[in-house]
């Protein structure tokens, strides 16, 4: 029977932190079974879901991870996971939604306002500024699950965008790619 376990861990971006990581949990036989890094300026951060194969391993694990934060000065964090969230599964998303335009508060929360009335999933979600001649461009992709509601939702939107004035498009997802 396995055990599963959440892992958050951040630090200062550097090459190499995935292979320590990959390799502290080798070393108590973990499984990584979900995974999501990304650099945020200057920082790594990973959220993990890893499979022990011991209930025993627990405590392993968790001094493995101790090691290597006092090594390598990352912050883990590490939570057991109930049988229920382990048999979840994730929405699958089925359509993307970018934006763009000059950068400004509340630009998130309009967008994910208006999927949540609309009791549309968010997946994942990646947003970045980048410096242009007319000045700081905000960029966000949402990967979301709006099985039916994708045609409404590219209504509402258009709305959204005028308003805030940004540009939004939605897209089905090309399940090819991922």
């Amino acid at each position: 029977m396995s055990n599963f376990v959440l892992l958050s861990i951040s630090g200062r971006d550097r090459p190499g932190i995935v292979r320590d990581v990959a390799e502290a949990l080798l070393g108590v036989h973990a499984n990584i079974e979900d995974s999501s890094m990304t650099a945020l300026r200057g920082r790594f951060t990973m959220m993990l879901i890893v499979a022990l194969p011991e209930e025993d391993s627990l405590a392993s694990l968790r001094a493995s991870l101790a090691g290597l934060e006092q090594r390598s000065g990352l912050t883990i964090q590490s939570q057991s996971l109930s049988d229920e969230e382990v048999d979840a599964q994730a929405p699958t998303p089925d359509c993307v939604v970018t934006v763009s335009g000059a950068d400004k508060p509340g630009i998130v929360h309009a967008v994910a306002e208006r999927l949540a009335v609309d009791g549309i999933s968010i997946v994942d979600l990646s947003t970045r500024t980048t410096e242009t001649k007319e000045g700081e461009m905000y960029m966000m992709a949402m990967e979301v699950q709006a099985g039916d509601k994708i045609d409404l939702i590219a209504d509402e939107l258009d709305r959204i965008s005028r308003k805030i004035d940004v540009d939004i498009e939605v897209h089905p997802l090309d399940t090819n790619i991922i």
